[in-house]
């Protein structure tokens, strides 16, 4: 029975991914509808991170293709830039100007590549720090935030660029346990809103509770795939049911 259902956003065929002799990705194939919450896990050096990384171009497939919005990304012939705005990317270490404040930071994007008005970028940076829950920190530095201030800060930078569709990469795995639920808070509060996340995650209580889908990889390979409900309650592949007798 497949999960997909609505308008196809990202369609990925046969996604290889070698590093000189190691097969890191062997074969993907999934597609991403506008709305999905698509939460991926595994074991380590399964292959997650580089699979994320591969949809927006971080990472050049050795084979297979991605097709985003109807264009072949993989194509030599588009415009990886132009492709990149649609596709915001948090990563595990917040990755932020340190020598810019908070406000420049999520306004550098939106005035650098998509050429807008400082004062209206300005408006559209203080809204989004309004809604990550910063709206007072824009003067500040990252240096003086908490992790769990400069990862939503890092997803405010992502939102200002307005994209369809939001890549998390074990956005978590770099806080204290307690600025965890700062940031999966926030992710919550995205998906409540529409917005089409695929997230790697060793969260399983997000995955659980707010992926409308939930992937598992290993060995390079989708290895199970299902509703929540379904994926945890219920598994099928005995791989799964061994990652999940550690995890949970």
């Amino acid at each position: 029975m497949s999960l997909v259902k609505g308008e196809k956003l990202i369609e990925v065929k046969g996604l290889e991914k070698h590093f000189k002799h190691v097969k890191v990705l062997c074969g993907i194939d999934i597609d991403i509808c506008k709305g999905d919450v698509v939460a991926v896990i595994g074991p380590s050096g399964s292959g997650k991170s580089t699979f994320l990384r591969c949809l927006n171009l971080l990472e050049e497939p050795t084979g297979g293709q991605i097709i985003f919005e109807g264009t072949d990304i993989t194509s030599k012939e588009t415009k990886v830039d132009v492709m990149r705005q649609k596709i915001g990317m948090v990563f595990q270490q917040f990755n932020l100007f340190t020598n810019m404040t908070v406000l420049d930071n999520v306004t550098a994007g939106p005035k650098l590549v998509k050429k807008m008005k400082p004062e209206e970028a300005e408006t559209l940076a203080h809204s989004l720090l309004q809604r990550v829950g910063l709206a007072d920190r824009g003067a500040a530095y990252p240096i003086q935030l908490s992790g769990g201030q400069q990862q939503r800060v890092a997803i405010a930078r992502a939102l200002a660029m307005q994209p369809d569709v939001m890549l998390f990469d074990e956005p978590t795995s770099a806080l204290d346990p307690e600025m965890v639920h700062e940031v999966l808070d926030v992710m919550k509060q995205l998906a409540d809103e529409g917005m089409t996340m695929v997230v790697v995650t060793h969260e399983m209580g997000f995955a659980r509770e707010v992926a409308n889908r939930v992937i598992f990889i290993d060995e390079g390979i989708i290895q199970e795939e299902n509703a929540p409900a379904e994926f945890f309650g219920s598994p099928q592949n005995q791989r799964l049911k061994d990652f999940l007798s550690k995890v949970l």
